[in-house]
């Protein structure tokens, strides 16, 4: 079996309806398109320029952070593949969804960067998107999946911030 269909097959076994990152790049893709096409880009403000590169620049290290968690675990960094342990270090301690607030983060940043309020409202979308169409299906899988150690994780660590 292939890879994609390997990959397109856990992704309903979890009940994700698109992958975060794959969301992420066509949210950004669609709306700087769309910024760029219709309504033109903000006055450059060094200000928030600074402010959205330092919070790209957190997030990215949020997300490779993470990356680097899940790979000393042994378990698949890849959303679509099956999760083979819970982490709870690093910010694991503080989110169960780090590496989404990271994406999260890079969005924020680039509305600011850009002085977009299209990559703004796209922030607002993608959280949606990611707390009810891969978020709450993938709890139920990891529940499923890890039983009594993952009921324990979720009374222990936020969902979000």
């Amino acid at each position: 079996m292939d890879n994609t269909v390997q990959a397109s097959d856990e992704r309903k076994k979890v009940g994700m309806i698109v992958p975060p990152p794959v969301l992420l790049v066509c949210l950004v893709v669609v709306c700087a398109a769309a910024q760029s096409l219709w309504l033109g880009w903000a006055a450059f403000s060094p200000v928030r320029a600074s402010v959205g590169a330092v919070l790209i620049a957190i997030s990215v290290v949020l997300i490779a952070s993470c990356g680097k968690l899940f790979r000393s675990a042994g378990t698949p960094v890849r959303p679509v593949s099956p999760t083979t342990a819970i982490v709870r270090e690093g910010p694991y301690r503080f989110t169960r969804n780090p590496m989404y607030v990271g994406m999260a983060g890079i969005l924020a940043g680039l509305a600011l960067l850009a002085g977009s309020y299209l990559i703004a409202g796209a922030l607002f979308t993608f959280l949606a998107v990611v707390h009810f169409g891969v978020v709450l299906p993938e709890e139920q899988y990891l529940e499923a999946l890890h039983g009594r150690a993952y009921i324990e994780y979720k009374e222990q660590v936020r969902r979000w911030l």
